[in-house]
């Protein structure tokens, strides 16, 4: 046998050099959630690792490394804000009707964008079509080129004080180009997408469950659009005034020019109730719409606000159908089930049976445990079969000493029933051919004779003769007296796991032995006393009458 030679380093962090250190925070690291699904395996991950270490741009950052993950979750609350503080700056600050502002707050934020467009430019991406990821810095720049590069710096650059010299309140001399640019930084909600996909993979990072996720991001959305369509309602009248280079005061029946108070945050929340009385068609707010665009606005906000609670209810039933998709399920196994009673026209006392095995069966979750086998392993079948019987298996006494690999066929082969009160498990002088062991409930043990023996319940198990003697009758019946969870080992199975002649099988024969002669004893005293009630009433009957 060949000597394993390990080609893998063991990192010792007091002789690491910078280039070192700094290689261990840009290369990939497993813990990232990118990294686990697309380098699923060990030797995917070690050759991804050795690739980038002897790149010869080792500099480059890995998409899926710890440093682009945690910039990645700076960004995404850099981002947050940005779509809250950028359009509300840039519509009722940069773009008032009756002031010349500049936006000094966003300014922190046009900086981490600008650290990040530079971030970008020197992070490789995953490429979809080659299925794998590319880290030359020529083929980076373009891909960003591509996708957000120039989106990217237009909405990152304070344009309102870049065009300041060329400013105007709305007339006659006022510019609509300049206008529009200044509108330029309202392209980071292009981005959106962006913080979705990482408020995503932090999910997934932290292992909340999805229906979290979408119910997360559904309110989200709509808290979004409403603050973005809030500052779009003042903004539009402004850009109207503008374009047709209009006065504000001229237009007397525009609602802005209405209001008593003309601070910033009075405007905001004008507008803000506005749009939340129109898009849930609870009226037009507290100023009725006279001007054409005020109207077209209105309608618009109508329509959206329909199409957004119908999004958020199809994502509410989505979400609540999902968290109860297998009780769905169920109660439609269910209707099936009572839909075929009716047709077979059973009488009630069935269907009431029927039901209940259902519901015992399932626990009111319906699932399909064939299916759910298949797609696993045969080692996690064997764990699931150990986890969930074990502990039978150990009560008995004659499997204790048995080797673990042993035991665990035993347990493989286990075959789970489920009997109601009043089910006849096993019946007196019936062939057997399986062993039974009782995982929930209570069972009677009866004579042939009808005679009582014992109570046996949670972890006990019966019938163990049949797994040694071939056609052997059952000498006692076992009736459920509640709704018992039964496992069942079948002699065939049992005779695959175990050797004909061994220590095992001398075990089983004296414990049935004891039980056969316990049963016999019980059986011949139970006929006796009959007998002696039988012959008291022939006596009587023979007795003269008076």
């Amino acid at each position: 046998m060949l000597d394993h030679v390990c080609t893998l380093k063991v990192d010792n962090d007091k002789k690491l050099s910078f280039r070192d250190r700094w290689s261990s925070i840009i290369q990939i690291s497993r813990k990232t959630p990118r990294a686990k699904k697309y380098f699923d395996s060990m030797a995917l991950f070690t050759n991804e690792k050795q690739r980038h270490s002897t790149f010869k741009y080792w500099w480059i950052i890995h998409p899926f490394s710890n440093c682009r993950f945690f910039w990645d979750l700076i960004m995404t609350v850099v981002y947050i804000i940005s779509f809250i503080s950028i359009p509300f700056s840039v519509c009722f600050i940069i773009m008032s009707h009756d002031d010349i502002g500049l936006d000094k707050f966003n300014l922190l934020i046009y900086g981490f964008c600008w650290i990040d467009i530079i971030m970008n430019c020197f992070t490789g991406y995953y490429d979809k079509y080659e299925m794998g990821v590319e880290l030359r810095p020529l083929k980076i720049f373009i891909h960003y080129l591509k996708t957000f590069l120039i989106f990217d710096i237009l909405s990152s650059l304070p344009w309102d004080h870049i065009t300041l010299p060329w400013r105007k309140l709305p007339g006659h001399n006022s510019s609509f180009i300049v206008s529009l640019i200044n509108i330029f930084p309202c392209l980071k909600l292009i981005r959106y997408g962006y913080i979705d996909s990482q408020i995503f993979e932090l999910f997934i990072h932290f292992e909340v469950k999805h229906y979290a996720y979408e119910l997360f991001s559904t309110l989200m959305l709509a808290v979004f659009i409403i603050h973005w369509f809030t500052c779009l309602y003042y903004l539009i009248p402004v850009l109207t005034f503008h374009f047709t280079k209009t006065n504000v005061k001229m237009c007397l029946d525009c609602w802005m020019v209405k209001l008593e108070n003309n601070s910033k945050v009075f405007r905001f929340r004008c507008a803000l109730f506005i749009v939340v009385d129109q898009i849930s068609a609870s009226g037009y707010g507290h100023l009725v719409p006279y001007t054409d665009d005020h109207i077209i606005l209105n309608c618009i906000l109508l329509l959206v606000g329909r199409i957004l609670e119908f999004y958020i209810a199809v994502m509410i039933i989505r979400i609540r159908m999902g968290m109860k998709e297998s009780t769905s399920k169920f109660q439609e196994i269910i209707n099936q089930l009572l839909a075929y009673v009716n047709q077979k026209q059973l009488p009630k006392h069935i269907k009431i049976r029927l039901v209940a095995y259902y519901y015992h069966r399932f626990r009111k979750n319906y699932f399909r445990e064939k299916t759910i086998m298949l797609t696993i392993s045969e080692h996690l079948r064997q764990e699931i079969a150990l986890e969930s019987c074990h502990r039978l298996v150990e009560n008995v006494s004659m499997f204790r000493n048995l080797p673990k690999n042993i035991l665990r066929n035993i347990v493989k082969n286990l075959k789970f029933e489920l009997y109601l009160p009043n089910d006849v498990i096993v019946k007196a002088g019936a062939h057997g051919d399986c062993m039974f062991f009782l995982s929930a409930g209570t069972v009677a043990v009866l004579t042939p004779t009808g005679k009582e023996i014992c109570h046996l319940d949670d972890g006990a198990h019966f019938g163990e003769i049949a797994l040694l003697v071939p056609d052997q009758r059952r000498v006692a019946s076992v009736i459920a007296i509640e709704v018992c969870e039964v496992y069942r080992l079948n002699r065939k199975d049992f005779r695959k796991c175990i050797a004909v002649h061994s220590e095992l099988f001398a075990t089983i024969e004296s414990i049935a032995t004891e039980r056969i002669e316990r049963a016999v004893v019980i059986e011949e005293q139970h006929k006796r006393y009959l007998m002696r009630d039988t012959s008291r009433v022939e006596d009587k009957s023979d007795m003269p009458h008076l």
